[in-house]
């Protein structure tokens, strides 16, 4: 195998379990960075009283669709959970609890 002079396995192994870290927090940071850029490019300007409320109602639908998303998985309480197992045909069965 071809490698170049100074990179190990090992080096290459440690970059790809760290790029999901970086690709989220690089997620994270893109709207601030937004906003940054906007401020700088508009430096006396505030924003608009109807991109405020676009953006409150944002927030509020993610907020709606958050709960409503914790409502449709959850288990009831002390349920037992069954592990996933390997069936009889070889494919495995996923784990759940019963609703």
């Amino acid at each position: 195998m071809l490698q170049r002079p100074g990179v190990t396995s090992g080096d290459f192994a440690y970059v790809t379990r760290a790029m999901p870290y970086l690709i989220e927090i690089l997620l994270f940071l893109a709207p601030f960075a937004g906003f940054a850029l906007w401020r700088r490019c508009n430096p006396g300007a505030d924003p608009s009283p109807r991109m405020l409320w676009l953006a409150l109602a944002g927030v509020g639908c993610g907020l709606v669709a958050a709960v409503w998303y914790g409502f449709s998985v959850r288990t009831r309480p002390h349920a037992d959970y069954v592990p996933a197992r390997i069936g009889e045909d070889g494919r495995v069965i996923p784990g759940q609890a019963p609703r």
